[in-house]
Formats: C-alpha cells, structure tokens, sequence
C-alpha cells in the first residue's frame, strides 16, 4: 500500500489513482468540483498506465474535467488485440441520483461533443478483453455521440451502479458489440428528466444496444431512464440480438418506453415500471419471439404495447398491469397478424387492462390484419362492466376477410368469453353411459361433451342432471335402440318425437334454478 499525493488515501498495489497524474493546481481545481481546468491528459495516462501494468484505474472522489476518455486497446491491423486483458474503472460513487450539482462522489464531465468515455473496436468485437466500469457520474453535453459510448465491450464486461447524464441531444449509454455484458443499477437521465409534456420533441435514447454484429445475451436491470425521447431500444443495428432483457428497470418522463425493431430475437421485457403522461409507445415490438412479460404501465401512452409487424413471429403479451387511464383514444394493447393462411401466431394472455370510465375512443385490445392468427384468453378488464364513453370497448376487431384464427375473446355487455374462431371443434369424450347412469329416469352426465351409450336393456330418459354449467352442449352417440330420449317438460325434443337409435343425437342443456332443460339442436338415425 501507498499514500497518493495531494490526496489522503492508500491505494491498493494493483490499482493506478488518477491523482498520482494530476498536478497541485489540478488537483486542488478537482477536489474542489470548479470544473475550471481540463485534466484529460491527466486522466488518459492513468487509464493507459493501469491498462498496460494489468491494473485498475481508481478516480477519487472529485469533478474532472475532460474532452473525451479513451479505454486503452490495441488497433494495429494485424489481428493482435487486447482479448486476454482484464480492468476495472471505478470511482467513488455519486450520491443521490437525481442532485445535479455534482458537488460529491466521483464525477467525470465534458463539455464537447464527444463521448465522455469511449472504448476502442480494434480486430476483432471482443478485442479489449473484459471491462467492469462502476460507481462514477458521466456528465455530458454531446450532440452527435452519447455520453459512454462502448463498442466492445464482451465477454463479462459490467457497467454497474453509475449515473449517465445527457446535458445535450444524444444519446446516453450505448452499447455495440455486447455479448452476454450486464448493465445494472445505472440512472440514465438526460437535460429534460423534469420537464412534462414535451411529447415527440424529446431527443436521444437513454439505453441502446445496436449490435455491430450478431450476439446476445444482454442484460440491462434495475436501472432507470428518464427525460429521453426513448427509454431503452434492444437491437437496430447491422446485427441481430439474441436473448437480450430488459429486467427490473423504470423509464419515465419519456415519449416512447421500450423499442425491440426486427432484429431484436428472443427478447424479453420483464418486471418494468414504466410511467407514461407524454404520448407514445409504452413497448413497440417488431422482433421475432419476444416475451412482454408482467411489467407495470401507467396511464399516459396513446398506446400501452404495439405489436403491428405482419411478418414476426411468436409474440408472447402476458401478465401486463396495462393502465390507459383517461388518454383519449388510448390503446392497451394493439396487435396485427398477416399472412399466407393467416400469418404467425401471437398470444394476449392474463393481462390486466384499466381505464377512467368515460373516456372517450379507449381500444382495450385492438386486433387487425388479414386473418389474424391468435390466442387471446384470460385478460380482465376494469371496469368490470361494459366501457362508457363514445366508442370505447374492451375488444377491437379490426381484421378482414376470415377475421382472427385461434382462440380469442368477445364480449357481451358486461361479460367477456372465450370463442373458438375460425377452427375444428374436437369433442371431449367423457365415459361410456349404460342403464346405470340413469335413475328415476333421470340420466345423469359426467364431465364431457361427448358420450357413447349402450344400454342392456330398455331405459327411459326423461331428464337430465348436468351439474352447475349453464349452456352445455351434450352430443349422445346411442349404439342400440335400447335407450329412448322422450319428450318431456324438461327435455324439448324436435317436433316431439323421441329418439332410439342407434344414431347420434345432440342436446343445449340450460341450468335454471334445480332443473336442467334440454333442447334438441339435431339427430342422426343410422
């Protein structure tokens, strides 16, 4: 262990402190947050003496000023790089995110239009080896770069417990090429984070990962943007995203939430809190098999989830708390399937949609394309009852020519439920009936919706016991001609004529009140 100079504290043999490289006036201009002398140079030697000494470079609490940091690596055309390499940057913290004054921790700030810190995209995605960047504010006024911008940044490389503030129009982090990196516990904020209402006006992207190249495996949680015209995008680039997530994380005071673009793959956006008021998207998702999954919206996005690509696949939408609020013309969920035999399938399952009642134009599932194929059931809606105001509905269908293929729900008045649309009915077969099934010629039915019935000898079937499911649909294929269906108070059949067999005959069961009444819908003698 050593004592730095002009700065009490010992330094750990295998760490380089930036404060060895800066001067008495430098220092005293650092520790007191002036931000009056640029001290780039000061603070490149140190990262590239560190970077060269296989060491880790410690920024101590203080303002530096600078015009652009450079991970070191190595770029010589001859495919030697710094894959084999391993460094920690670190600083002191930054106290509470949302107290600018940079005043306290650890904070490094530029002026210019560049990158606070950036890395180096040498001869291969992965040539700086692994980089863990923690505990340090990254204050920014670019324009045109975001404020950390990182190219290469592989392997297990993390960007953890840091702040990136934008004071310009860019972007905040940005990651290229990024396999299997973690950011987590970042407050990603730029120059608007207090300002309302300013809707599609809103400038950069707080988090974006664009790969360079196709890999996956990104995780970005528990952090929170704030102020950008949009909180986090997944993909984008000229490579795909693979199995990336967005976990845990909050984007508020924003225009859009989430952006996953075609090349976003197996993705998933899970446990989020987003907070609307600002118009736009909450989650627009155009990429193949991703899950938007128990996330946390409240009222503000003209539209809660987008998923309107005809040509992706595998949607998974469950679990959602979707808050429309009283948003005019608001949508908590808008999806669109098109294609050849109806495009790919996506599913809308156990969400919750709420709205003010009264609001006028609410969709709180819109469905459309060219016979859409989907599965949409177990979603509740509040309130209970039938939305008011002009044009509002639950369920929004909008599809053309067969309308939707799979299992979805419609709605009547204040109750919702499931329909079959647009497939084959296949019939649950309960157990074989006999004579036994039948007392004081009462037949009594077990689960099912389909029954073959031999009788051994001559019955008689003047009602039913169906148990408590109002609406039933029975169908009875009779073997023999040994059990006769009558026509009775209780069981209304066709013209009144009662039924042997052997055929099939098929019955609507109704519960009203102790009695079961049976309606004949049709019958075949063989």
């Amino acid at each position: 262990m050593s004592l730095t100079k002009a700065h009490n504290r010992m330094v750990d043999s295998a760490e380089v402190s930036v404060f060895d490289y800066l001067s008495n006036t430098q220092s005293a201009d650092v520790l007191a947050y002036t931000f009056g002398v640029d001290v780039t140079t000061a603070c490149q030697a140190a990262l590239d003496a560190a970077h060269a000494a296989n060491k880790n470079c410690y920024f101590p609490a203080g303002g530096y000023l600078v015009t652009g940091l450079v991970i070191p690596g190595v770029v010589d055309g001859a495919g030697t790089d710094d894959r084999n390499k391993g460094m920690r940057i670190y600083g002191q913290g930054f106290g509470e995110p949302f107290f600018l004054l940079n005043t306290g921790g650890t904070v490094i700030k530029s002026v210019t239009d560049a990158p606070v810190l950036q890395d180096i995209l040498g001869t291969a995605f992965s040539s700086n080896g692994t980089i863990r960047i923690d505990n340090i504010r990254f204050d920014g006024t670019s324009n045109t770069t975001p404020v950390v911008k990182l190219t290469s940044f592989y392997g297990l490389s993390k960007f953890h417990d840091c702040q990136v503030y934008q004071r310009g129009t860019g972007d905040g982090l940005t990651l290229g090429w990024g396999a299997t990196v973690s950011v987590h516990g970042c407050y990603v904020m730029n120059k608007d984070l207090f300002n309302y209402s300013l809707g599609a006006s809103r400038v950069g992207t707080g988090i974006l990962y664009a790969p360079t190249g196709d890999n996956g495996l990104v995780t970005i949680s528990k952090c929170t943007s704030r102020g950008w015209l949009t909180g986090y995008q997944i993909a984008g680039g000229a490579g795909a995203a693979y199995a990336a997530s967005i976990e845990k994380c909050e984007a508020s005071v924003i225009y859009n939430g989430v952006i996953l673009p075609a090349n976003a793959d197996k993705c998933v956006v899970s446990g989020c809190y987003f907070e609307g008021g600002d118009g736009g998207v909450g989650i627009n998702n155009e990429g193949d098999y991703n899950t938007i999954r128990d996330n946390l919206f409240f009222p503000g996005f003209a539209t809660v989830i987008q998923d309107l690509s005809t040509s992706n696949k595998g949607t998974l939408i469950e679990g959602n708390l979707i808050g429309i609020g009283s948003t005019v013309g608001g949508k908590g969920i808008a999806i669109q399937s098109s294609a050849f035999f109806g495009g790919y399938d996506k599913s809308i399952t156990n969400n919750s949609l709420t709205y003010t009642a009264g609001t006028a134009g609410v969709k709180g599932i819109q469905i459309a394309g060219t016979s859409p194929r989907l599965q949409m059931i177990g979603n509740s809606f509040d309130p209970r009852g039938a939305w008011t105001g002009a044009g509002s509905i639950k369920f929004d269908d909008q599809s053309v020519e067969e309308g939707p293929f799979g299992l979805i729900t419609q709605e009547n008045g204040d109750y919702e439920f499931p329909v079959l649309s647009g497939g084959a009915l296949s019939l649950f077969s309960g157990a074989a009936l006999t004579e036994g099934n039948v007392s004081s010629n009462i037949l009594t039915i077990p689960n099912g919706s389909y029954f073959p019935v031999t009788a051994t000898v001559a019955t008689t079937v003047n009602s039913f016991s169906a148990g408590t499911l109002e609406g039933r649909i029975v169908v009875f294929r009779t073997t023999n001609a040994n059990m006769t269906f009558a026509d009775t108070a209780l069981n209304q059949l066709a013209g009144g004529a009662s039924f042997t067999g052997p055929g099939t005959i098929t019955f609507f069961i109704d519960k009203a009140g102790a009695n079961n009444y049976a309606y004949e819908l049709c019958r075949t003698v063989f």
